[in-house]
């Protein structure tokens, strides 16, 4: 069971590193939302995709390792810590755990903020592009009375696009 334990140990130390570099881009992420959109936002969520999926292979080794420890398929790390009699590993487990929740928990507050900041720079696009292709109104001054002829529209962007 020892055993058991410390690759448990080592797989969430890895994901809680990764958990970390997660944060770290979604501190990123919310900083080139604020400042600009650049490339380096495509950047950052390609090395996010490379992460998650890492987490994902992690994932299921982790299951398997607490339903070993716990001696259930449908435990959580929580009963597998109390499994654990070395005190030094369930005091190593438990905190590893707590950091992840933690640190979890940032990533969803940031990530959070940062829908909000996209949901936003959405909004303002979506106004400017009205703006830039709404049919200017009728002229209420013109020269001698003649009707300056009529336009279908802007000619700056395509209404259909």
């Amino acid at each position: 069971m020892q055993k058991s334990v410390e690759e448990l140990k080592e797989i969430l130390s890895e994901e809680l590193t990764i958990y970390q570099k997660l944060l770290r881009f979604a501190r990123d992420k919310k900083k080139l939302l604020l400042e600009k959109f650049s490339t380096d936002l495509q950047t950052i969520v390609t090395q996010e995709e490379i992460l998650v999926q890492r987490l994902i292979d992690l994932e299921q080794l982790r299951r398997d390792l607490v339903a070993k420890i716990a001696g259930s398929s449908d435990a959580n790390l929580d009963a597998a810590v109390e499994k654990v009699s070395n005190a030094d590993s369930k005091s190593d487990l438990w905190l590893l755990g707590s950091q992840l929740r933690d640190l979890m928990n940032e990533i969803k507050s940031v990530n959070d903020e940062n829908q909000r900041l996209l949901e936003q720079a959405l909004e303002l696009t979506q106004y400017s592009i009205k703006l830039i292709t709404r049919v200017p109104g009728d002229v209420t001054y013109g020269p001698g009375g003649k009707q300056p002829p009529k336009r279908p529209g802007s000619v700056l962007i395509d209404r259909k696009a």
